[in-house]
């Protein structure tokens, strides 16, 4: 196993392990939620707000560790019947797309959300909203790191098909 794929095992065992830890943590908590508005009949917000951001945050770890496995939607019919390299250079311009749209929107947008999260209070948890918005950027990062892992796979696939020339 080369150092790559490696350090892309090691990074989807971690995220994996962040997105079961935030699932578990979001059903105790949704039971805790359960039990305090139906059985105490004393509703948390607190919690709500925490369910909601430990959402997001799950959503967009799981976005990452989709697009490190190349699982997202993707239309092959026509790609399919293409030769190799044209295959190759259809996946490569794909994921180089995918980079550069994460760039604009994750990591720079989410620096924007964030500055503008560093101005605001989280109402029930008394946090700055930066420390929610950071998701962003950081999932930005970890999507444009598997894309770029993608990028070298996939040419490092094609150079060893076709005998290493």
């Amino acid at each position: 196993m080369s150092r790559l794929q490696r350090f892309k095992t090691l990074l989807n065992r971690m995220l994996e392990g962040v997105c079961a830890v935030l699932l578990a943590f979001m059903t105790l908590l949704t039971a805790y939620q359960v039990f305090m508005r139906y059985v105490l009949k004393s509703p948390s917000t607190m919690s709500e707000d925490i369910l909601s951001y430990s959402f997001v945050w799950l959503s967009l770890f799981a976005t990452a560790l989709v697009f490190g496995e190349r699982d997202h939607m993707n239309l092959t019919f026509f790609t399919d019947k293409a030769s190799k390299k044209v295959q190759l250079l259809l996946s490569v311009f794909s994921e180089s797309l995918i980079i550069i749209v994460t760039f604009i929107i994750f990591i720079f947008g989410g620096k924007g959300f964030m500055a503008v999260g560093g101005m605001q209070m989280s109402p029930t948890l008394g946090i700055s909203m930066d420390w929610i918005y950071v998701i962003l950027p950081v999932s930005g990062i970890l999507i444009a790191l598997y894309n770029m892992i993608n990028v070298m796979e996939l040419i490092g696939n094609y150079i060893k098909d076709q005998g290493g020339n």
